[in-house]
């Protein structure tokens, strides 16, 4: 069973290991990719169907049926900026479908203050064999097709979903 995960946002598709956070590059919280979004006034948009188990103003986590937990990090340490710069549009619990909106984000407040707008996108749970990049160029544009899933058909998946994404 293979499940595709679009991109959240526009912008420059950037390697993990390229992440410039130690804990995001060595890809200890989980395997992904990440986005360097073109800046400005952006709508953050759900990347899959699922439930909201964590929203945070500078991330979020979904649980996408059922199984497996999709983190999108929006900045490397802007949960230090407190919500500034960022509008959450959804609730802890809520279904929300893929393409949805979930986050407006004025990325220049981050920039103004120093922070990276690098955009982790984490499958959490999944082995780094299981995720695939799909996406063509060096570029991917919201809602587009960005990384496909392989088999996470597992409980411990599920339950990193749910306790994920404390901070």
């Amino acid at each position: 069973m293979t499940f595709v995960i679009t991109a959240p946002v526009s912008g420059d598709i950037v390697a993990m290991r390229d992440v410039p956070d130690p804990v995001f590059s060595a890809s200890m919280v989980g395997p992904g990719a990440a986005i360097e979004p073109f800046q400005g006034g952006l709508t953050v948009i759900a990347p899959c169907a699922g439930v909201v188990r964590k929203a945070k103003p500078h991330g979020f986590v979904i649980e996408a049926k059922g199984k497996m937990g999709v983190l999108i990090h929006l900045g490397l340490d802007t949960y230090e900026l407190d919500g500034e710069g960022f509008t959450v549009l959804v609730k802890e619990g809520q279904e929300i479908e893929q393409g949805q909106p979930i986050v407006l984000w004025n990325t220049s407040v981050a920039i103004d203050a120093g922070y990276s707008v690098c955009t982790p996108v984490i499958v959490i749970g999944a082995g780094a064999s299981a995720i695939k990049m799909i996406a063509q160029g060096p570029r991917v544009e919201a809602g587009k097709p960005f990384l496909e899933i392989g088999c996470w058909d597992n409980d411990e998946a599920r339950e990193a979903a749910t306790r994920s994404h404390d901070r």
